[in-house]
């Protein structure tokens, strides 16, 4: 009995780190390299996937995030992708007025050279002072090496 309680205990610990490392390697196959505000200028190699992330406060509340890159050629934009602050969320979906979570606007680098991403947050259309007040905008430099 003892045995197999050992033997069980083994394949449950086995089972568990194999599925983290299947979720940790598609999450970096996915989002590449994950680079925040804190981190305004960065080097990349060619053919490296990267993401650029920023806040998000969620469309149902006015966040509209939009991307900006120039020049053209140096990085491609494969997607931009929300993720949800919490479990809850990212399972049933948010509840109305929420979904709070991280926006990732997915790269791959190209070919050499230097680019500049903006990432601009236009809050409920910016359609008054309240409004542009609240919207903002980020500005990374990319060089690919």
């Amino acid at each position: 009995m003892r045995r197999v309680l050992s033997w069980s205990l083994a394949v449950a610990i086995l089972l568990a780190g194999g599925t983290w490392a299947a979720v940790a390697l598609q999450e970096r196959a996915t989002f590449g390299t994950k680079i925040t505000e804190a981190d305004l200028t960065v080097e990349v190699d060619e053919g490296d996937r990267f993401s650029l992330a920023v806040p998000d406060r969620g469309a149902s509340v006015g966040d509209a995030w939009s991307a900006t890159v120039t020049p053209d050629g140096v990085v491609a934009a494969v997607e931009d992708r929300k993720v949800m602050s919490n479990v809850r969320d990212r399972v049933l979906g948010p509840q109305a007025g929420g979904g709070a979570g991280t926006r990732y606007f997915i790269y791959t680098a190209e070919a050499p050279g230097t680019v500049r991403i903006r990432l601009a947050n236009c809050f409920q259309g910016c359609r008054d002072d309240y409004s542009r007040g609240l919207s903002r905008e980020v500005t990374w430099t990319v060089t690919v090496g």
